[in-house]
């Protein structure tokens, strides 16, 4: 993924306040991209906390768990 791309995608990321937030992004998402894939790499450029990315990956592995 490119800087502009990642960039844009923390935008969204950033914004996710809780596991629905988290649920409904997903859903938009969906087949388009590996979500764990895209939060880790946004957060290896710097563009969202490791906090956040931990707390996101959680979240999209207890949605995806659901399914």
């Amino acid at each position: 993924m490119d800087s502009l791309k990642a960039k844009s995608l923390a935008s969204e990321l950033n914004e996710l306040a809780c596991k629905g937030c988290t649920e409904r992004w997903l859903e938009k998402h969906v087949g388009l991209l590996d979500p764990i894939q895209a939060i880790n790499e946004c957060g290896s450029l710097g563009f969202i906390t490791p906090e956040r990315q931990d707390r996101l990956i959680n979240e999209v592995k207890e949605i995806k768990a659901k399914y």
